[in-house]
């Protein structure tokens, strides 16, 4: 074997290895609709118990990212490898084409995810939203389904709402059954896509302090927000998108301080004036 391929060879090993040891790993990752270009070389990897916030204005594709790391939105550039397995697609052939919907659910499978809106039935309670997925996915028994679906509504402190219909649930209750019933399949990592962004002022807060939890019990979750000081608080990591592209990552005390861009630096003050106002 020449340098050069030993060379290539490590550095493939060295790739393997860090796409098993994260539990989401994005190379190149884009996404068209139409011509227009909405995600264009992410590059984005997520290690165990890591709380990631993204941040960015309306328009950046924050929640189209969310979407492509779940195969929610089929991506068109690039490759998600989800504790090293390729996400969404197989090799035929020597050709990518898109594998079965029993192969991305598999490979998904230790995802959960939480939307802006809440997606609850209406004609069910909260704790038969939270156990539908229960009884037909993992094939509980209705007891079985409905002590850990109690169990995870305990969690997020709503055992005593167990058996009210959505219409009778504030919007942040509702949010909460949502938290739930993605908790009640025992994923390894949450996504969170603007969670609080549909919810009365006065409601936001018993969702974060939820999402504060769930980070200090060690959940790895990446979380699209406009809250800013709730991700300078919880996360480890920040990333700024706009336009399609991550423009800065860091540490939120040293991204919020001393951004390294004008473009963040610009939508930071915007956030400040706005908080004044």
């Amino acid at each position: 074997m020449s340098h050069l391929e030993a060379t290539t060879e490590a550095a493939f090993s060295n790739a393997r290895r860090a796409q098993a040891e994260s539990l989401i790993t994005a190379h190149g990752l884009g996404k068209r609709f139409s011509d227009l270009q909405v995600l264009e070389d992410i590059d984005f990897d997520l290690s165990p118990s890591e709380v990631v916030c993204v941040i960015g204005p309306s328009g950046s594709g924050k929640s189209t990212l969310l979407r492509c790391l779940a195969f929610l939105e089929p991506y068109d550039d690039g490759s998600v490898y989800i504790h090293g397995k390729l996400l969404g697609y197989e090799q035929r052939g020597g050709m990518r084409v898109r594998a079965s919907e029993k192969t991305i659910d598999r490979v998904r499978s230790p995802i959960g995810m939480v939307f802006q809106h809440f997606h609850l039935w209406p004609h069910r309670t909260a704790l038969q939203n939270v156990t539908e997925a229960l009884r037909l996915v993992q094939g509980l028994s209705r007891k079985h389904a409905d002590q850990q679906g109690l169990a995870m509504l305990e969690r997020v402190g709503l055992s005593d709402r167990a058996h009210h219909y959505p219409e009778n649930l504030s919007g942040g209750q509702k949010q909460r059954v949502a938290i739930a019933r993605a908790l009640a399949m025992k994923p390894e990592v949450m996504l969170f896509d603007e969670p609080t962004s549909a919810l009365d002022p006065e409601l936001v807060g018993e969702v974060l302090e939820v999402m504060k939890q769930l980070a200090s019990d060690g959940m790895t979750m990446v979380i699209v927000t406009h809250e800013m000081g709730f991700a300078a608080h919880v996360a480890d990591r920040v990333i700024f998108m706009d336009q399609g592209r991550i423009v800065e990552s860091g540490k939120p005390g040293t991204l919020f301080r001393h951004p390294r861009s004008e473009r963040l630096a610009q939508f930071l003050n915007t956030w400040r004036e706005r908080t004044l106002t």
